[in-house]
């Protein structure tokens, strides 16, 4: 077993996953610190509000994303002479998308606002708005940057800006009064840091784009980014704070935040699979290497048990007493990213070893249907917790489904 590790860790993907594990481990530290004090400054009522406003603008992000950056993993191989044509691509797609997603959710910010019943967030929703153009540029020099496999630059692009915010954010505690308005510009604007630190980064020159690149991208992307765009949408977020009002958002959304290290970390290990799945020629070797790469979401998953078992002291050490309610929404949640961890492997086969986005899209339709569903049936009865329980339920649906199609798909290829 300790030869396995070593052959495991001392492989390439070993290596890049280590650099990926680092730095999204100081990713989330410096992150978490964040939302660890965010919820004590403003107690679960504002807080609900804030984790709204930060959904939604992400949310933004997301659908103005349109999957270009999984697009630049998919066709960026080592040694590629389009590599500049990509990257050039990719860049003018993320400003054009940015300017009209960013001014159009500004425009809609005060209906939103209307319709989850607190037109007070009115001006924090178009801050929300208005950034996205910002992080779809951090997107763009982190996914350029793991293209090339320089995982070490891009966890730093990431980190930066996570750590300026913190920095800020523990300073401005001496001299301010910190409220739910500092608290959105401050998350939102200071990302701003992690664009200057990927321009330092990144060096490509921009080019004319052939047509058929063109044509070929955006044809494997539409089915990603439609994908991307529903599950950004932050339906539990809404449900919470529209039926069971803004603590309940809170004391869902505290302990939610936490555990997105498991987004983070999730991610990054998926595009550090993605430039080996897309280079396989057959499903032998693609399953020899899911197996190799296994290992490394059970150990994560096991991380997650140890929060599930000490969820009451965590729950009270890191949100207080205010929050002691969320204990048994940590422990629930918990559960639904460890399914989320099992997923990536089965996810980046579906994506990059037989490119079938619209398999990832069907999945992601039916995964998301399922969670409304239950979310109507929840909430109204059970609050945060009936949220938490619909999350986990439909990651363990989405789960099933995707190891059951990989499994379904490799069988029928060796009988072919």
């Amino acid at each position: 077993m300790i030869q396995y590790f070593k052959n495991l860790f001392f492989t390439d993907t070993g290596k890049d996953t280590s650099i990926v594990f680092i730095g999204t481990l100081v990713n989330i530290i410096a992150g978490g610190l964040f939302f660890i004090l965010a919820p004590r400054i403003l107690g679960p009522g504002d807080y609900g509000l804030f984790s709204t406003i930060v959904a939604t603008g992400l949310m933004a992000a997301a659908v103005a994303n349109f999957g270009i950056d999984a697009g630049i993993f998919r066709f960026v191989r080592k040694d590629s002479d389009q590599t500049d044509a990509i990257f050039s691509l990719a860049l003018k797609s993320y400003i054009i998308s940015g300017i009209l997603v960013g001014v159009f959710g500004v425009l809609l910010s005060s209906i939103l606002a209307n319709y989850l019943g607190h037109p007070e967030i009115t001006q924090l929703l178009r801050i929300a708005f208005a950034s996205t153009i910002f992080i779809l540029l951090t997107n763009f020099f982190v996914a350029a940057l793991q293209s090339k496999r320089e995982f070490l630059k891009a966890s730093i692009v990431n980190i930066s800006s996570n750590v300026a915010r913190l920095g800020i954010l523990v300073i401005s505690t001496f001299f301010l009064s910190i409220g739910l308005y500092f608290l959105t510009t401050l998350f939102f604007l200071i990302t701003l840091t992690s664009v200057v630190t990927g321009k330092m980064y990144l060096s490509f020159k921009m080019v004319k784009t052939d047509r058929d690149l063109v044509k070929n991208y955006f044809q494997y992307n539409s089915w990603i980014a439609s994908a991307l765009i529903i599950s950004a949408i932050p339906f539990d977020n809404y449900f919470l704070l529209k039926l069971a009002g803004p603590a309940a958002a809170g004391l869902y959304a505290a302990p939610f935040k936490i555990l997105t290290f498991s987004y983070q970390f999730g991610g990054n290990f998926t595009r550090v699979l993605a430039s080996r799945f897309t280079s396989f020629d057959t499903s032998e070797k693609a399953i020899l290497y899911a197996k190799k790469a296994a290992i490394i979401p059970l150990l994560l998953s096991l991380c997650l048990v140890l929060l599930i078992l000490f969820s009451n002291p965590l729950t009270l050490l890191l949100f207080g007493e205010k929050f002691k309610e969320a204990s048994q929404i940590l422990q629930v949640l918990s559960i639904g990213f460890i399914f989320f961890f099992l997923s990536t492997i089965p996810s980046s086969i579906i994506l990059y070893y037989f490119g079938q986005s619209s398999t990832s899209f069907i999945i992601t339709i039916l995964r998301y249907l399922f969670f409304i569903f239950l979310l109507v049936l929840l909430v109204p009865s059970q609050k945060a917790l009936g949220g938490a329980i619909a999350f986990s339920i439909s990651e363990l649906a989405s789960f099933l489904l995707m190891i059951g199609y990989v499994i379904l798909k490799f069988q029928k290829s060796h009988v072919s």
